[in-house]
């Protein structure tokens, strides 16, 4: 067995899109290459077992959201007043900004009674195998369709 294994879990933060989950629950994501399916489930809670045929998914991989965090400026005035008085207050609220956050996102695409579905997950810091198990999971997705260039003649 290799050393960081076959590629075929990842653990994940599931965020939605699967019934009975809350944001937040902790899942592992297994490739059934057998059943043609991926298979979720909770590593803490009781929850039950989902599987979702993998003919429904449409698309799946990482996608990267950045979000902007506003550092308060009175809480920073409030903490420089305290320790260094006046002057304090004033570098403190000086020195507040903004700081961007990356967060990369693992997003499944599927169809489900006609309709197109999603569901959002998150690694959680220890996902060696995230190259190997989309490498897997690209075998069972459609190929994205090609647009030829046709020729325009005036």
């Amino acid at each position: 067995m290799a050393i960081f294994g076959k590629g075929n879990t990842m653990n994940m933060i599931h965020h939605e899109g699967l019934p009975g989950y809350t944001d937040k629950t902790a899942i592992t994501m297994k490739l059934d290459e057998e059943n043609c399916c991926l298979i979720f489930r909770a590593r803490a809670l009781k929850k039950p077992e989902i599987k979702l045929p993998l003919n429904k998914i449409t698309k799946a991989g990482n996608v990267n959201v950045t979000e902007i965090e506003q550092q308060s400026k009175i809480g920073r005035a409030f903490v420089g007043g305290l320790l260094f008085g006046g002057a304090g207050a004033i570098v403190g609220a000086m020195s507040a900004g903004e700081k961007q956050k990356i967060q990369t996102l693992y997003i499944i695409n599927y169809l489900s009674d006609g309709k197109e579905k999603a569901i959002v997950l998150q690694g959680n810091g220890s996902n060696l195998n995230c190259f190997k198990f989309q490498n897997k999971l690209g075998k069972y997705l459609p190929k994205p369709e090609h647009k030829e260039e046709k020729e325009v003649v005036l």
